[in-house]
């Protein structure tokens, strides 16, 4: 696995739309903020470009994205944004240069897409973070995480313990993203390798049902059999239909790995909230939940 290098004073960090269309006022207050870091923002060319929903047409977000991979000095590529539209830019990226200059791919939601193109296609670490659309109104945590891992390398996190937690520790890469996305890559040439990994998941908007449904799919597709360990992130804006489900998502969780002994945890701080915590993808980490307290570091 290719491990981008730290980044330094003075780095260029690409700021693209894969998915949907740029804010400014957000874009904005993200540069200013990449100042405050002594970092140097460039726009791709594209990147206020619109259409329909997109960050303009398939062809100018994937041109963005291309001459984003072939940069020569940028160090970090941060999408702006989710939603939907990366998976339609993946067809026929040239990862040649890349290799020669590799970056930190950086965002989350929809940006699932790049992780897996990034730790399959690329075979080359990324990070799942914040976006600047939703940097305003991020958590100091969010994004001194960001900064820290960007600048030292550094991932310690640590949070609460949940009653339903599965007890245990494990040791491995750590995988995964969108509970949607994730799914829409099995059976693909972007299906992450689960073998021994940690997985991460999280949504958003979703039909208690329908994440049933998508877990179970994860469960047939043999992906609880290879894995190490579990972490659960937000969920958020969950709904419900007028007869209720009836199943909490920790329970349908459980239920699809019950007979698996890797420790599983609830509520680790990343998704679509304000307190959305970096997680470096495809690199060694350590996992551990106890009764009191959980765990994610990298030595």
């Amino acid at each position: 696995m290719i491990v981008p290098s730290k980044i330094k004073s003075g780095d260029e960090v690409i700021l693209i739309a894969p998915s949907r269309k740029v804010d400014l006022p957000a874009l904005e207050f993200t540069e200013a903020l990449l100042k405050k870091w002594k970092l140097n923002p460039i726009r791709g060319k594209n990147l206020l470009k619109e259409q329909g929903v997109f960050g303009g047409t398939d062809k100018e977000r994937k041109e963005d994205l291309q001459w984003a991979i072939d940069h020569p000095t940028a160090k970090v590529i941060w999408c702006y944004r989710g939603g939907y539209g990366s998976v339609r830019l993946l067809e026929g990226l040239n990862p040649a240069k890349y290799l020669q200059h590799p970056k930190w791919i950086m965002g989350f939601s929809d940006i699932t897409f790049l992780h897996c193109f990034s730790n399959i296609i690329l075979n080359s670490a990324s990070l799942h973070s914040t976006m600047p659309i939703n940097v305003p109104e991020n958590t100091s945590k969010s994004l001194d995480g960001i900064k820290d891992f960007l600048f030292d390398g550094k991932i310690n996190h640590y949070w609460d313990a949940h009653t339903k937690n599965k007890i245990g520790q494990a040791d491995g890469e750590l995988i995964g993203g969108n509970l949607a996305v994730m799914c829409a890559t099995l059976g693909t040439n972007y299906q992450p390798d689960f073998e021994d990994k940690i997985l991460f998941l999280e949504d958003i908007d979703e039909y208690l049902y329908a994440i049933d449904r998508l877990l179970w799919q994860l469960k047939f597709a043999g992906v609880f059999h290879h894995i190490k360990g579990l972490v659960i992130g937000h969920f958020s804006n969950i709904k419900d239909n007028k007869i209720p489900f009836g199943i909490s998502l920790e329970d349908m969780v459980l239920e699809k790995v019950q007979e698996f002994d890797f420790p599983v945890s609830f509520n680790f701080p990343a998704g679509h909230e304000k307190d959305n915590r970096p997680l470096p993808f495809g690199l060694n980490t350590q996992f551990e939940v106890t009764n009191k307290k959980i765990s994610l570091t990298i030595n």
